[in-house]
């Protein structure tokens, strides 16, 4: 094992995404999928935050007191459980009392959802009427949807539904940055597992298009392509349009009926709420 197979493992235990341990560390996803891979080493500020995020010592990172790794480990790592409510103000004053913090989310994207992270794991609650089409059954009187993810998507797929433990649907694309399967247990919840189809696929960081083709990227000062974003979004260094976090997901939504990934407005909404307040754009 090395420094880097101690990262992620540490991460993954902790059940943290490249991109949250990234945000956390007030780095780029990039810089900790090259410390994982041993391509480049994090300095002494980052090991110390590190090690008081994963409660462990510094030592410990540096592999001078190894935490061995469990071979058989569950491939299933809890990213969030969302709370569907309904009186999504009462409920986002209540949490914020009980659990000491304010949310986290909540200027991009006003009613619609906020998370708390509490000891490394996220609790998001979702307002009831911003998840039409998608999530749960609206009828359903159990309103909790838990979330995991897994590195590799379709190996996981394979597993649950050799399990043959509940309904399980096929592998959906919400929109080109995030795919996801539902399982649904006894009493009709909904658990949803997302993962590694997308890991690798290069996106827009701020409406979430592929731009895997260079073509597509935008432009620097300087001229050269921009390694973040597409040529619709960022031109000479600059965005093309001033325009908030909500309007764009709202431009983005024609284009994902035209491409048939949605068939109603609701659907797409839904979908890039659980996409865009993630990327770099919306983060700043």
């Amino acid at each position: 094992m090395t420094i880097g197979d101690q990262i992620q493992y540490l991460r993954i235990k902790h059940g943290f995404t490249q991109e949250r341990l990234a945000e956390m560390l007030e780095v780029s996803r990039q810089s900790v999928s090259k410390w994982e891979l041993g391509q480049a080493m994090p300095d002494v500020e980052k090991i110390i935050r590190m090690s008081e995020l994963f409660e462990v010592s510094t030592d410990t990172i540096l592999m001078k007191n190894p935490i061995e790794k469990n071979v058989n480990e569950n491939p299933l790592h809890l990213g969030s459980v969302y709370l569907v409510v309904k009186d999504f103000e009462r409920s986002v004053a209540f949490y914020e009392k009980f659990f000491g913090i304010e949310a986290d989310g909540r200027c991009r994207s006003g009613n619609m959802f906020v998370n708390f992270y509490i000891d490394g794991k996220c609790i998001s609650l979702m307002n009831e009427n911003n998840l039409i089409g998608h999530c749960t059954d609206l009828n359903s009187p159990y309103k909790f949807v838990q979330n995991y993810w897994v590195e590799d998507l379709a190996l996981e797929h394979k597993r649950v539904k050799e399990l043959n433990i509940g309904n399980v649907t096929e592998i959906r694309q919400a929109n080109p940055a995030y795919y996801y399967f539902h399982l649904t247990d006894p009493d009709n919840n909904i658990i949803e597992i997302t993962g590694g189809y997308h890991m690798n696929e290069k996106i827009c960081q701020s409406c979430g298009m592929p731009i895997e083709d260079k073509k597509l990227r935008g432009t620097e000062k300087d001229g050269s392509q921009s390694t973040d974003y597409c040529c619709y979004c960022y031109k000479n260094g600059a965005f093309s349009k001033n325009e908030t976090m909500e309007e764009m997901i709202e431009s983005c939504i024609p284009f994902m009926l035209e491409d048939g990934s949605c068939k109603s407005e609701e659907e797409a909404r839904s979908a890039l709420l659980k996409v865009i307040p993630n990327l770099k754009r919306w983060k700043s």
